[in-house]
């Protein structure tokens, strides 16, 4: 493995080598808890708990350089996002898997605390998430707001019409469109939220749901621009496959870990110390085998 300090030769200035190991980290840690309170949970025999598996790169990588005055909208409470917006992992596991769990409280309880009400309606949801952007902006704030909507949650016409609003009052947001839920039909997933921002006047840019790297270096360009006054921009995470399959992992832990190795940035006895770090601090009988 490669040093641990900062200007490693080799390493990309955009994105480096540090930046890369604790995105993985973060990742797993995300993916390890999340394991961890369905595993419980199944146990109590609850319903099945809200998360973000298969999502951990474009969650991460937009949300890690987030800072204490800014806000996340999200379509449901998870123990996931909860630990990658600085949550304790001990508290995210009892609040997400008591017997009548509240995910609210469950965040609020880890320490969690710029995380906007969740709301079922995704269309009323983005409307306060809009409201909460103005209102930094009003208070001549730094904060801005990420908000994650799947496409197909909200009509193509109500989607014109909030990025409309958000260009039209300049608002500090990120508008971030995970990939479609469910098993990807052959093909190419056309990125179609793009295109109605792009009419609406806000930026559009589509980028592979499994590139962390990728979406990492995006969300980057997108923060220095809604930061310096320019407006909202729309990331859509779309997942390319030809003939129904990709060329590299489906999972963004395998995707991000065979760059790392690719590149010679870390070695398999890092991965496997870090592996244990992260089970090690959840109870051994919760925790299972990462990637």
């Amino acid at each position: 493995m490669t040093a641990q300090n900062s200007g490693e030769a080799g390493e990309n200035p955009l994105v480096p080598n540090a930046k890369l190991r604790q995105m993985y980290t973060e990742m797993l840690k995300a993916r390890t808890l999340e394991e961890a309170v369905t595993k419980k949970a199944s146990v109590k025999g609850k319903k099945r708990v809200a998360n973000i598996r298969g999502e951990e790169a474009l969650r991460v990588s937009t949300a890690i350089e987030l800072g204490p005055d800014d806000l996340v909208s999200d379509v449901a409470a998870t123990a996931g996002m909860g630990m990658i917006l600085g949550g304790d992992a001990a508290s995210l596991l009892r609040g997400f898997t008591r017997t009548k769990a509240d995910g609210a409280r469950a965040l609020a309880e880890a320490g969690v605390r710029r995380m906007l009400g969740t709301i079922d309606d995704a269309e009323e949801r983005l409307e306060l998430a809009t409201g909460a952007a103005l209102a930094l902006k009003t208070q001549g704030r730094q904060g801005i707001v990420v908000a994650y909507a799947r496409k197909a949650e909200i009509r193509p016409r109500s989607w014109r019409r909030i990025l409309e609003l958000a260009r039209k009052l300049d608002l500090p947001m990120i508008f971030v469109v995970p990939p479609a839920a469910g098993k990807q039909k052959k093909g190419v997933e056309f990125a179609e939220i793009c295109d109605i921002a792009k009419t609406a006047g806000v930026p559009g840019i589509p980028v592979d749901a499994c590139d962390a790297v990728a979406l990492y270096r995006v969300t980057q360009e997108s923060l220095g621009r809604t930061r310096a006054g320019d407006g909202p921009v729309l990331i859509e995470c779309v997942s390319w496959r030809m003939d129904g399959k990709r060329k590299t992992a489906d999972d963004p832990l395998t995707h991000l870990r065979e760059f790392l190795l690719m590149r010679k940035i870390c070695d398999a006895l890092w991965f496997e110390k870090t592996g244990k770090t992260m089970r090690k601090r959840l109870p051994k009988k919760n925790a299972s085998k990462q990637p």
